[in-house]
């Protein structure tokens, strides 16, 4: 197969920053290998700042941009999956609104795909609005410190993500029913039906995020879809309800617990 038989597929909504945007869409164009398809799903009213940024890029036909507009707004999980019935390659790669690719992202993890993996992450460089740096998350490479590592944690950063179409479609698609944990909740699937996976180990993406962000991961509401979301891993065979039981309620502490208390958490042992 030729190299860039690859589709890069991208939500944006209308809370993301144009600028922040362009560099992200920028940043999938101007890899050492451009992919052959690039699908950007508008995922419900958009401003004209975005629609400006997207106008710019899809007008070079050689940017093979593909334009998938919903109506309203459904989410992150369910505008994928709209957006994956409209890919036509089987190696997708996942790309955030608001993110950044290193140059030789796709060229490092199209290999392994092509390779016979069917998930293929990498580590991430965590920033702020303005690009200084905050923290790196660094997750397991090999697919035994995966198949261990995602009874507690997601062991992928989703925006790194390249896989297969076909294993994704066998597993469903995004589950739509656990939101902010869409990701999470389809490697935990493909894993459980055999899906090899591995993280490159490297930095290949810088994901926009900030300090603020670990502290609002709390809250009642947090709690509840934690506590759905075990009894989804227990029922798709990935932990046993002992394990369920002990994470959730190590969770439910970090939920409940002052926001300040709870982003020193996430920095000082989560992240590096």
């Amino acid at each position: 197969m030729k190299k860039n038989n690859f589709s890069v597929l991208m939500s944006v909504y209308i809370n993301d920053e144009a600028s922040i945007f362009y560099e992200a869409v920028d940043s999938v164009l101007n890899n050492s290998i451009k992919p052959s398809e690039f699908i950007i799903v508008i995922d419900g009213p958009i401003r004209n700042d975005l629609r400006d940024v997207i106008k710019y890029f899809s007008e070079d036909p050689n940017n093979n941009i593909k334009i998938l507009e919903l109506h309203r707004n459904y989410g992150l999980g369910r505008a994928l999956n709209k957006g994956l019935k409209k890919i036509n390659n089987e190696f997708v790669f996942r790309a955030d609104a608001d993110d950044f690719n290193h140059r030789n992202r796709f060229e490092t993890q199209i290999k392994y795909l092509i390779d016979g993996y069917d998930i293929v992450g990498s580590f991430i460089n965590e920033v702020d609005k303005n690009k200084k740096f905050i923290a790196k998350r660094e997750v397991p490479t090999s697919e035994d410190s995966i198949k261990r590592f995602i009874k507690r944690r997601s062991p992928f950063n989703h925006m790194t993500v390249g896989y297969r179409l076909s294993s994704v479609i066998n597993s469903g698609l995004y589950p739509e029913n656990f939101d902010k944990r869409e990701d999470y909740a389809l490697w935990a699937v493909m894993i459980s039906k055999g899906a090899r996976a591995m993280n490159v180990d490297d930095v290949l993406v810088n994901a926009t995020t900030g300090k603020e962000m670990y502290k609002r991961r709390g809250g009642l509401k947090y709690a509840v879809g934690e506590f759905r979301f075990q009894k989804f891993l227990v029922k798709i065979g990935i932990k046993n309800h002992i394990e369920a039981v002990f994470d959730f309620f190590l969770r439910f502490i970090a939920f409940i617990i002052p926001s300040f208390i709870r982003g020193f958490i996430y920095l000082k042992w989560l992240r590096k």
